[in-house]
């Protein structure tokens, strides 16, 4: 099997474990994967027979592109795979281009944006057992001899009490979720800016938050990627990869410092030429990751335009001495 992740990642990556007879608790599986030269290995797994549970790694990627070897072996059991190929990509940002002056797109019609597939919630099972005790009396009868008695003797039960109980089974059913929210807004230096309104030719704000929430959190990762596309480049050609600025369950985003920005602003600049009306971005939330898989979002948030920069510069006649 294959799988794709990005370099400088916390991933997982899971199998199935599937068994033809019971697998009890007092003799369980383990199964053992091994990447990047370390082993890692799940213990204490139980099933019944005829059924099937994922089994999986959280490991980190490395932080350069390369293909990674993964080797699977269960002690008991049947593996949907032994071996998994991880290709390990680059997340490369595509730079938009320092907005001029004379730039022009007199045939511009606002793009729909896009929508990429989203999964914002997903669920595993892992199976459990409990002994379920049946107490059963075994007889045992035998002849006691007794010495002066008539009958010379009685028969006595030298039973036992025996367990004769079994494992009961149960199917635990696991989930994991993401939520998020993005705000577009006018950078804090646009001077002309009321709320969501603002002039093309200035820059804009973002801020991405998530919430990730997991029945186990070591079993799961927080969002740790989002990229950022705009209408002005049909959401393509051009993209941003956001900064990750907080980490975990909670992970916050925001755009990188712009190396145009005279001020070091974490913005990204509206063209000039931009029509008056809504100014959308796009932005795809990806890398949480869970043992059934990797949940994301798509979001949008929207600033409003009316006019340009321009209208704020006035040129006002100059008295001639």
């Amino acid at each position: 099997d294959t799988a794709t992740y990005r370099c400088d990642t916390d991933v997982v990556t899971s199998v199935v474990l599937s068994s033809d007879s019971d697998i009890y608790p007092d003799k369980p599986a383990k199964v053992t994967f091994r990447v990047l030269g370390r082993s890692y290995t799940l213990t204490d797994i139980v099933m019944p027979a005829g059924e099937s549970q994922l089994v999986w790694v959280k490991w980190h990627t490395p932080k350069t592109p390369q293909k990674v070897n993964i080797s699977v072996s269960s002690s008991k059991g049947n593996l949907s795979d032994d071996e998994v190929t991880a290709n390990v990509v680059s997340l490369e940002e595509k730079t938009p281009p320092d907005p001029t002056a004379t730039d022009r797109n007199d045939g511009f019609k606002t793009p729909d944006v896009p929508s990429t597939a989203q999964c914002l919630a997903n669920s595993w099972s892992v199976w459990s057992a409990e002994w379920i005790p049946n107490w059963v009396w075994h007889e045992d009868w035998q002849w006691h001899e007794h010495k002066g008695w008539e009958s010379g003797g009685e028969w006595e039960d030298d039973g036992e009490w025996v367990d004769e109980g079994e494992w009961e089974y149960t199917d635990n059913t696991y989930r994991a979720s993401l939520s998020a929210d993005m705000s577009l807004k006018p950078d804090d230096k646009v001077p002309t800016a009321k709320g969501k309104k603002m002039k093309s030719g200035y820059g804009v704000k973002i801020n991405l938050t998530t919430n990730v929430k997991s029945s186990v959190k070591s079993w799961t990762t927080g969002a740790q990627t989002a990229i950022t596309y705009f209408p002005e480049f049909e959401y393509k050609t051009y993209w941003r990869v956001l900064d990750r600025v907080t980490d975990g369950f909670s992970a916050s985003f925001e755009f990188k410092t712009n190396k145009y920005s005279t001020y070091g602003r974490r913005v990204h600049f509206t063209p000039l030429w931009y029509p008056d009306g809504t100014y959308t971005a796009y932005t795809y939330l990806e890398d949480v990751w869970t043992p059934a898989g990797m949940l994301s979002a798509n979001l949008t948030d929207y600033v409003t335009i009316k006019g340009n920069v321009y209208d704020d510069w006035h040129v006002g006649p100059q008295m001639v001495k």
